[in-house]
């Protein structure tokens, strides 16, 4: 009861806040007063909505006073007065002390009785309220604000909308033929660039780096000085961990210098140039014990810096100066990570890498791979290379596994054209049997929509069984959008005008927010409309789907599985859309078909989607009971309203209407040079009256859809040659006429090593309006396709309908293919007299060629001379 209370205390503190806006709002100023109120109660409003959240209903009177012992409700001690009164004293005592919502809304109340009664009947607040019921605050108000009217803003603007042309295309791949592989890799950390190469293997990790001629006594003379340069690079600075001069071999006096920096003296401390330059008592032949040779003390000289810190490419110089006989030559010990010694830069050309791939994932034929240059190996697998040696394990796989990881150059040939062979055989249309075969020869057909200015990008996928295990594609399709924009007029809500031409300055809108939060496109509201009328048309139930009565099995919208072949990378293509298929010939039709068949509907049922028609329910009404005060007491009404349509609501007059109807819609498809199509759909004599629709319609549930199909079939396939199969033929008229959603891309036909033929997917509807609803409705709730090669384009039923956001349905491009066929709706041409009047066909029949008024008219002109509210009075005198 807590909650309750505490919801109870919000609506009261509510009322009091909306009481003190509404009777503290003077009228000084009215323009800032209706201002400032009108911001305060959207501010009150919402807040008093929200304290009104519906749970303070919750609480019984039963959970208020729980029945006694031995009792189970309320209603059984009815009547008895001791077991009332005793059950209220138990409820008493229980809720004064008890810690729940009860018993704090009991201590409430009866805390509130213990309060002092406040008399406000002179609160200048409260008695402002008094004040706005007096006749002269009245008075006041009516003079200003009595005339204040309300006009809706409309604007004409002009709208962008773009009719999409969606083309597809492949990009295959074949990298066979002869190809030449060069596997560039380098095992060690130091290469020789000038001197003779001189490694020697130190253990794991470990290589010396001889430096100068390993011989005895080489050279000769009395202080002469020699010189010996050694040029090498250090391939891996990241894999050395150190460097050091470990050992030196030299007589008499020598020095060592590493880019042009001194790193080590003989022991002497000095090196002559010449005999003059020797100290007194030393000789060009020293024959102390400091000079010679030997393992230079504390490990040698580290020049680990400079080996890491300098260029790629370092010198080492020796020099040297011997007395009599000498030499000089040195060891560099380097201590490096195995794991870092192998720097490999992979196979080239890199643009016939793919080759591999298709090769390992079997989509190649007649495969020969030798390796054309290979080092040593070893019995376990192993070679040495500047000083350092690795093993198979320690190189990167190859490419393939025919081809040894230490080979350096690789010669491959192999022929990788999957996309060869035969096509399954199938008819035309003609009867005519084809069985192509696919020689190839375009394996790149999206060129043309690259260099096309008018055609976008729009999506790249792996056709299904063009991949290999590697995770390789090697065919792709694309989608590319050529289509087209237009521009159209329509007419737009921009606001309110208020108008108030008393004494106020509230004007414009100065006073109130006068936005406008509904659609008011007065197009997208037209093309919703047509949504509606498709859907009427295009609504299956039942199993067969011929079933029109309502049930939770009735779809709407429902799609064909289509798709059409394709020799990949080859010229045969039933994709394509056929010759004469036009966007602006499906327009018209269709939408003369849609008036045709609403028409005709419409004077069929009323009322609900199967209830009886227009003409059927008025004809009814004349029989009905309730038509002998329609015919008795309102006559005069009656008969000035219905006029000469009394005589004409039989059958034979809506079987009249109706045959008219479809008569003009005959003539349309005919100018249209759909002859053939529309003898097809229509029963037609030899004097060329239509009689009816033709047999086949009947079996038809969406008649929109199938005579477009009808038009395309029998006005355009006799016309030209069409060497593939007639369904695809249909697809593709479909495809250019934007009424299906493709799925996907399959191989269709697989040869041996790979994919023949292909297929292109699709979901076709029965209008374009059907396709753009199915594809937002799949987006938003999530419904797939299914498979490619059997996808789902089942119909959208009543429950999903409903969950779909109408604002999230784009119907630019229906929009847009109405502006080109000049089938856009405007005010002009939905208007009353276009629609109804002059505009009217119906004038035809009506008013034999005439021009006829509109319904607004006729019916004024009808009830001219009829006293409305006398036979209302009477109607009434006598119901009773």
């Amino acid at each position: 009861m807590r909650h309750s209370t505490k919801t109870a205390l919000k609506r009261v503190a509510t009322a009091a806040m909306i009481a003190f806006y509404l009777n503290s709002m003077t009228f000084n100023a009215w323009a800032d007063a209706v201002s400032t109120g009108s911001a305060a109660g959207q501010e009150v409003g919402s807040y008093g909505v929200s304290v009104f959240n519906g749970e303070a209903g919750s609480t019984t009177l039963q959970d208020l006073f729980p029945a006694t012992e031995g009792t189970t409700s309320l209603e059984e001690v009815y009547g008895d007065d001791n077991k009332t009164i005793d059950i209220g004293i138990n409820a008493n005592t229980r809720l004064q002390a008890e810690e729940s919502r009860e018993g704090d809304a009991y201590r409430t109340l009866v805390e509130s009785n213990k309060r002092t009664s406040v008399d406000l009947s002179k609160d200048p607040m409260l008695n402002q309220a008094d004040k706005v019921r007096e006749p002269t605050f009245m008075d006041g108000f009516k003079e200003n604000f009595a005339d204040c009217t309300r006009t809706e803003v409309f604007e004409t603007i002009k709208r962008d909308a773009h009719v999409a042309k969606y083309e597809t295309c492949e990009r295959v791949t074949d990298q066979g033929g002869n190809v030449n592989f060069n596997h560039d890799y380098k095992i060690g950390v130091v290469e020789y660039l000038s001197g003779e190469p001189n490694f020697q293997s130190c253990g794991v990790g470990c290589m010396y780096l001889w430096i100068g001629d390993v011989v005895d006594n080489n050279l000769g003379g009395w202080c002469n000085v020699y010189e010996k340069y050694v040029r090498y690079r250090v391939i891996n600075k990241e894999a050395i961990t150190s460097a050091k001069i470990d050992f030196i071999q030299w007589d008499d006096f020598a020095e060592i210098y590493l880019n042009d920096t001194r790193v080590w003296l003989n022991p002497v401390g000095f090196f002559p140039e010449n005999q003059s330059q020797l100290p007194a008592g030393f000789s060009c032949e020293y024959v102390g014990n400091l000079g010679g040779t030997g393992t230079l003390q504390g490990g040698g000289v580290d020049i680990t810096s400079q080996f890491k810190g300098e260029g790629d490419v370092q010198t080492l110089k020796m020099r040297v100066s011997v007395g009599n006989r000498g030499e000089i030559y040195a060891r560099i010990k380097i201590l490096y990570d195995p794991a870092k010694a192998i720097v490999d830069n992979g196979w080239g050309p890199s643009e016939r890498l793919p080759m591999f791939d298709m090769v390992n994932d079997g989509f190649c034929k007649n495969v020969s791979m030798s390796c054309t240059e290979m080092p040593v190996v070893d019995a376990n697998g192993c070679t040495s290379e500047n000083g350092v040696r690795v093993c198979r394990s320690d190189m990167k796989p190859s490419p393939t596994p025919s081809i040894d990881p230490f080979c350096k150059k690789a010669n491959v040939t192999a022929e990788c054209s999957f996309y060869k062979g035969d096509l399954k055989c199938y008819k035309d249309p003609t009867g005519k049997e084809h069985c192509p075969t696919n020689n190839g020869g375009v394996l790149d057909s999206c060129k043309e929509k690259e260099a096309d200015p008018n055609c976008g990008f729009i999506s790249q996928a792996c056709i299904k069984g063009a991949e290999g295990d590697s995770g390789s594609c090697y065919a792709f399709s694309e989608v590319w959008d050529c289509g087209y924009d237009t521009s159209y007029e329509t007419i737009v809500n921009t606001g309110a005008d208020i108008d108030c031409p008393g004494g106020a300055r509230c004007m414009g809108s100065e006073c109130f927010d006068t936005s406008n939060v509904k659609s008011g496109d007065f197009a997208y509201a037209a093309a919703m409309l047509q949504v509606a009328q498709f859907a009427e048309h295009d609504l299956a139930c039942g199993g067969d789907g011929s079933s029109i009565e309502v049930s939770n099995s009735c779809k709407v919208f429902k799609g064909e599985a289509m798709e059409c072949k394709k020799a990949l990378g080859g010229y045969v293509d039933c994709c394509e859309a056929p010759e004469g298929v036009s966007i602006l010939d499906y327009v018209n039709l269709t939408m003369n078909t849609l008036k045709m068949t609403s028409s005709i509907e419409a004077l069929n049922r009323t009322g609900s989607l199967f209830g009886p028609g227009y003409w059927e329910a008025a004809s009814n009404a004349v029989t009905t009971g309730a038509s002998t005060l329609i015919k008795g007491e309102w006559s005069n009404v009656y008969g000035n309203a219905s006029g000469a349509f009394t005589d004409t609501l039989a059958g034979e007059f809506v079987s009249q209407l109706q045959q008219q109807l479809m008569q003009w819609a005959y003539d349309a498809m005919v100018e249209a040079g759909a002859t053939g199509a529309a003898n097809t759909v229509f029963a037609v004599g030899a004097d060329g009256a239509v009689s009816g629709l033709g047999s086949q319609v009947a079996m038809v549930v969406n008649i929109i859809g199938w005579v477009y199909m009808v038009y395309v079939i029998v006005d355009l396939l006799i016309n030209i040659i069409w060497e593939c199969e007639e369904k695809e033929f249909e697809l593709g008229a479909k495809n250019a006429t934007r009424q299906c959603s493709l799925v996907g891309t399959y191989c269709a036909s697989e040869s041996a090593f790979g994919c023949v033929e292909m297929r292109e997917s699709y979901c076709c509807y029965g209008s374009v309006v059907g396709r753009i609803v199915q594809e937002s409705a799949r987006e938003q709730l999530g419904i797939s396709y299914g498979d490619v090669k059997s996808p789902s384009c089942e119909g959208l039923t009543p429950d999903e309908l409903q969950q779909v956001d109408w604002d999230k349905v784009d119907l630019s491009e229906w929009i847009g293919m109405l502006n080109l066929a000049g089938r856009l709706p405007t005010p002009t041409t939905v208007g009353i007299d276009n629609l109804t009047g002059t505009g009217s066909q119906l004038g035809e029949i009506f008013n034999e060629g005439t021009d006829r008024a509109n319904t607004l008219d006729r019916n004024i002109e009808r009830l001219q001379d009829v006293d409305i509210d006398k036979i209302k009075k009477q109607a009434e005198e006598e119901l009773r």
